[in-house]
């Protein structure tokens, strides 16, 4: 795979750049009254005084306990409220998530708060411990290593490089972070590369099991079992998990989310309750009041390693993965604010003595996938390079020289989520030792086997489409050829719609954006055809697609090739579809009432030609249609 090397800095994509500055939530974001220190809840009065308004006075605090309303994962509901205070109060050791409401004296709420706390069941420690002991009798690991995985959303490494120097300088330098120089992403969204780093397997594949049955739109407890946060509670670990986003994660996004907690510490309350608050996160939903929330989230994991990794030998592991969206997932750009916060992060998990028996994941799922960005070579290229860095305790290399000597080869192999889920496995189970070296077509690969340097995206079960191991260049093709390679993923992006084309108009044609033709071919290239990257916009809605499509030379024919991706945000425009796989290709109809254009779709074997190129017809609205035509 001659994975390509692209400048994150390159000159050309600046224009697409928005270097913010660092966030600060205490420059613009409503203060929190409120800190907590030694488990007790402590006012600001200083603070309170910059928030009264003219002729009203402090009344008190109302200390209210969160937990998700019953069957759901998106609602939230005070269970209880434990008093008022005006100057401190104890918090219940009991009590894991909640919500400090500030009041002046006309009963206005003039600051909320949010907490959350790691709390240990001595009953649940009892179970786990005796599912450690019996993971070590049976499979005699030669270390119990912790994981703790630190993901962001839709963040290419080459945009970390740019937009987060400090952190990446950090991890690499003083933590000695081992990043994997080739690795691809599995999936347009977030959900399919998560399901092929946590699971090893697609949603698809557990559809069709019939041990799983999924129900994609159902709640995610169906496959819970399935994750690696289970396999490794099997064993005895503890497990952690936090999302920063409400209904749009990988397991709630038009899904149900979880019916009962998927693992031991399942940060939620906190993030259900604040998130459409619109006193103290109005302003900045980065921020809860004057502290930023990426912050907030990792003061969980602060926690949870004060609980359970403070020993050197390391009887309680824990697995802990973090998942968080807010910065960067609705604009790339938001990284830049996230630098120092990330970088502070790091500096405490070193201080932290963390690092002596766990291993970080650090990983991206996918890059960036909205913006001006994406309307470049580069842009292409960085959607579907996501970054993944291992770090290892500092003693682990001179402990297991030869494991890590095939790491280190692998750092320049081709590798998918897949692989990583492969290396967490044996991570949960290792053994010291260098596996057996792995197989071309073997979908997963151990880290700690060596990956074959000849290895393909087929052969990783990665797309064609997300595939950047071949060269493209700017194709040269006569107008009629572009007008037709349009027209093949414009009908593709139709057709997926077609089942629901009372809800989604029929899209058409408005634009060849560009064109790109792969320039050198490796094993996997097929003969006698010639392979494009096509991008186009359509009408109404301005959606910009891009596809992957294979041209037979001898029949003249074009054919989209795996998944069509959206490179434009589509947020408002396909509300009224419940199907997830769905929205992006679709325009709703209610928003484009007046037009009521159809146009003929190419039978399945229409060719091209330079004289007869097919051309759109118009069933009927002939005015629109002659409009583009």
């Amino acid at each position: 795979c001659s994975f390509p090397e692209v400048n994150p800095f390159d000159p050309a994509i600046q224009y697409a750049l928005n270097k913010l500055k660092p966030l600060d939530c205490a420059a613009t974001g409503i203060p929190n009254l409120v800190r907590v220190e030694n488990q007790v809840i402590i006012v600001d009065h200083v603070k309170v005084k910059t928030v009264l308004k003219k002729g009203s006075t402090f009344k008190h605090c109302l200390y209210h306990v969160l937990k998700l309303q019953v069957n759901s994962d998106k609602k939230t509901e005070i269970a209880q409220t434990r008093g008022s205070f005006n100057v401190s109060m104890k918090v219940d050791p009991k009590d894991e998530e909640i919500r400090v409401d500030c009041l002046d004296s006309k009963n206005t709420t003039i600051s909320k708060s949010w907490f959350a706390y790691v709390r240990v069941d001595p009953q649940r420690q009892k179970v786990l411990d005796d599912s450690y002991k019996n993971h070590v009798d049976k499979k005699k690991p030669v270390e119990t290593l912790s994981i703790l995985m630190i993901g962001v959303d839709g963040f290419a490494k080459q945009h970390f490089a740019r937009s987060m120097p400090k952190s990446r300088d950090f991890l690499i330098k003083e933590l000695g972070a081992l990043e994997m120089h080739k690795h691809g992403k599995l999936g347009y969204s977030t959900f399919p590369n998560v399901m092929g780093l946590l699971t090893g397997k697609t949603a698809l594949e557990f559809s069709q099991d019939p041990k799983w049955k999924f129900n994609t739109k159902g709640w995610m407890d169906q496959i819970n079992e399935a994750f690696i946060w289970s396999e490794a509670r099997r064993l005895g670990y503890r497990t952690g998990l936090i999302m920063d986003q409400v209904s749009i994660t990988a397991f709630h996004f038009l899904k149900n989310g979880y019916r009962k907690k998927p693992v031991d510490h399942y940060l939620r309350r906190i993030v259900v309750d604040s998130e459409k608050d619109s006193l103290m996160r109005k302003t900045k939903k980065n921020c809860y009041g004057d502290e930023s929330e990426v912050s907030k989230m990792y003061d969980y994991w602060f926690q949870l390693l004060h609980h359970y990794n403070s020993t050197k030998s390391n009887r309680t592991p824990f697995f802990a993965y973090s998942f968080l969206a807010r910065l960067t997932h609705d604009d790339y750009n938001g990284a830049f604010m996230g630098d120092e916060m990330y970088l502070t992060f790091l500096k405490g998990l070193k201080n932290s003595n963390a690092l002596n028996n766990t291993v970080i994941v650090w990983f991206s799922d996918h890059g960036e996938r909205f913006g001006k960005i994406r309307y470049t070579y580069q842009g292409t290229i960085e959607s579907s390079t996501p970054y993944l860095f291992f770090v290892f305790p500092p003693w682990f290399e001179k402990k297991y020289p030869d494991v890590m000597r095939v790491f280190r080869t692998n750092q320049n192999r081709l590798t998918s989520h897949y692989d990583t889920y492969a290396t967490m496995q044996d991570i949960l189970n290792f053994k010291g030792v260098v596996g057996p070296k792995g197989q071309l077509g073997q979908r997963s690969i151990s880290m700690f086997r060596e990956i074959p340097e000849d290895r393909t995206c087929s052969d990783a079960k990665i797309p064609a489409e997300f595939c950047v191991c071949a060269r493209f260049s700017k194709a040269k093709l006569s107008p009629s050829l572009d007008n037709y390679l349009g027209m093949v993923l414009r009908n593709k992006v139709a057709a997926l719609t077609k089942p629901q084309r009372t809800k989604c108009v029929d899209l058409h044609l408005g634009s060849v954006e560009s064109i790109l033709e792969e320039t050198d071919t490796g094993k996997d290239a097929k003969k006698g055809v010639r392979l494009f990257r096509v991008s186009i916009m359509t009408e109404p809605g301005q959606g910009l697609f891009e596809a992957t499509l294979e041209f037979e030379v001898k029949k003249n024919s074009a054919k989209v090739v795996g998944e069509v991706a959206r490179t434009n945000m589509y947020r408002g425009q396909a509300d009224c579809v419940s199907t997830v796989e769905l929205r992006r290709y679709c325009y709703s109809a209610v928003c484009d009432t007046a037009t009521d254009t159809h146009w003929a779709e190419l039978s399945t074997d229409q060719t091209w030609s330079e004289t007869h190129p097919p051309v759109p017809v118009c069933l009927y609205n002939v005015l629109a249609c002659d409009l583009y035509l």
